[in-house]
């Protein structure tokens, strides 16, 4: 689902891309927490879940 490469990180054209990503998640995680209530590792897992059935569109 998520191809990282050894130079996805570094390259620029993923970087917007990267950073979205986390972005992404970060917003995510804030707004579950706040929304249930749960720890940390219980959102992120949720989050998974959600990015995954969206595809990471």
């Amino acid at each position: 689902i998520l191809d990282v490469e050894g130079n996805y990180l570094t390259s620029e054209k993923s970087n917007i891309g990267f950073v979205r990503f986390i972005a992404m998640v970060s917003n995510c995680i804030e707004y579950l927490s706040h929304k249930y209530g749960l720890s940390f590792y219980g959102v992120i897992k949720e989050c998974s879940k959600e990015l995954i059935k969206k595809g990471f569109s």
